[in-house]
């Protein structure tokens, strides 16, 4: 029973996504459906045999296609089904990845467009993993995260040979879920997910069993996520329970001693996390649209909002989504300071600019339509983009479901620019005030462009209307943003963001609305 609720807790995306994942997989998946007579498997002798065959357009990929944007570009892995999850690069720009569906360490080559698997012989027939978390070691060794054997794997690049460590399960815990794998100097450190813990250990490992060091999880938390190292050598994450908040946590491996810092209201899922050249801690909520900000000097939080996502990402053939929302998931910055972070459910990269406070956001080409609410639509769903890394211009990303390998240009310019007359507001109680947002396009642009608006404020405190839904813009044009703070509004620092959408990128600004 235990081995089946992890793996349900794998496929469904750590607890976040479970009931999503269940109404998408149904409960025959797991453990078959006595009252239905299952219809004969047809075996491929590919991985594609570890799904029945009404699932595996749904977990392989739902066409053989592979698609392109001005921005992104796709590679189709060669082997069907390996479901591409963690991902890095090594010094040569070459892409390293984890295949949780084969327990492979696979390889793509952009200077000869070439993809090398690397069989895992001490992988099971017929297993697979949710295997998070990846790093390439300074002696061009990797390293690899499998939640659901609690092992920590190595894969040799030079011998191409693997070897796994058994990773150490907390006393008085029956789960363990060993996820993230980040630098901490010499050493590695790892998120215990299930396990209420972070453990670091070095990459010289003898024997079968992984030595750690360990440090317990504070307060009585089910999740311990994302790990950052700072400057001085704090080391920082989250620990949560879905749906009820949870802690930012700084501990000092000097003197043993904790800092807990409660995480926002609407902070859900807070899964990932960076910490930027200021100090800054940033999270990412993969339960909402949201993403934070923390200043470990003034200690406080700054709350911002995604736009909504693209209407093909989830569908709502049948109406029901009332709320949509993107879900950042990981992040990461980039070496121009950008934060960079995968938004699940829409389908897309982001990469926000703290300075400007400017946000771009880039739709993935492939769509999976079994993931959302789809109906019958063909460019509707999500890849499932659950990871990426960001390195020399170019941020590369798996796509779970869709087994493909994508990549991203940065530098590929932006089709407009957008300026806001004021970047910071103070409203009183039933007092409106206008922003005026100046659109200015790089070329000629053949699609409308859609103006959009979120905040962090309740609308029962914020109202926010814009003069304009959509425009052409052949020209420069002038869009007002209507700010009106009701008469009964809670007092309070906000973020309003306002988009600019074309195609398949969005451009947006941040606001910040102070109510007195």
């Amino acid at each position: 029973m235990k081995k089946n609720l992890k793996k349900l807790l794998a496929i469904a995306f750590m607890s976040v996504f479970i009931l999503s994942t269940i109404a998408v997989v149904g409960a025959g998946y797991f453990h078959g459906n006595p009252q239905q007579t299952a219809p004969p498997v047809v075996l491929t002798g590919t991985p594609e045999d570890n799904y029945p065959p009404d699932k595996r357009t749904t977990f392989c990929q739902s066409d053989n296609m592979t698609g392109s944007t001005k921005y992104i570009s796709e590679y189709k892995i060669p082997t069907l089904c390996t479901q591409p999850l963690a991902v890095t690069t090594d010094p040569s720009g070459n892409v390293w990845f984890t295949e949780s569906n084969t327990g492979n360490i696979a390889e793509y080559v952009p200077a000869t467009s070439s993809f090398h698997e690397f069989d895992n012989p001490l992988w099971q027939k017929g297993e697979k993993s949710m295997m998070w978390g990846i790093y390439y070691a300074p002696n061009g060794n990797i390293w690899f995260s499998d939640s659901q054997h609690n092992l920590i794997w190595e894969f040799n690049t030079q011998a191409k040979n693997y070897s796994s460590f058994i990773f150490p399960r907390t006393q008085g815990q029956s789960e363990s879920f060993p996820q993230m794998l980040r630098a901490d100097g010499s050493d590695i450190i790892v998120n215990d997910f299930t396990g209420r813990k972070v453990a670091i250990f070095s990459t010289d490992q003898t024997g079968s069993n992984l030595q750690a060091t360990n440090i317990l999880s504070p307060g009585n938390f089910n999740f311990t996520s994302d790990i950052r190292v700072d400057s001085s050598n704090k080391i920082w994450y989250t620990i949560w329970n879905y749906q009820l908040g949870g802690d930012l946590v700084r501990y000092d491996p000097q003197t043993s001693q904790y800092s807990n810092y409660t995480l926002p209201s609407g902070i859900q899922a807070p899964n990932g996390l960076s910490i930027g050249a200021d100090g800054r801690v940033w999270v990412t909520d993969t339960a909402s649209s949201m993403f934070v900000s923390f200043d470990p000097h003034s200690q406080q939080f700054t709350k911002y909002i995604t736009p909504l996502p693209q209407l093909s990402t989830y569908g709502n053939v049948s109406g029901l989504i009332k709320t949509p929302i993107t879900r950042p998931y990981w992040n990461q910055f980039d070496n121009q300071g950008k934060l960079w972070f995968n938004e699940q459910v829409a389908n897309s990269l982001a990469v926000f600019d703290p300075t400007k406070e400017s946000l771009v956001e880039y739709l993935v080409p492939s769509k999976n339509p079994n993931w959302s609410d789809c109906g019958n639509q063909t460019d509707c769903g999500v890849a499932q983009v659950l990871e990426f890394t960001v390195a020399n211009n170019k941020v590369w990303f798996p796509e779970w479901v869709e087994n493909n390998i994508g990549v991203l240009d940065t530098t590929i310019p932006l089709p407009l620019a957008l300026n806001v007359s004021s970047s910071d507001i103070t409203l009183h109680r039933g007092q409106n005030s206008t922003v005026n947002v100046t659109l200015i396009p790089s070329g000629q642009l053949s699609d409308k462009v859609q103006i959009l608006t979120q905040q962090t404020a309740g609308e029962q405190d914020l109202n926010v209307t814009t003069s304009d839904k959509t425009i052409t813009l052949d020209k420069q044009k002038i869009v007002s943003v209507n700010l009106l703070a009701d008469n009964f509004a809670l007092s309070g620092t906000y973020k309003v963001v306002i988009a600019a959408r074309y195609q398949d990128v969005t451009m947006s600004q941040f606001v910040t609305v102070t109510i007195q």
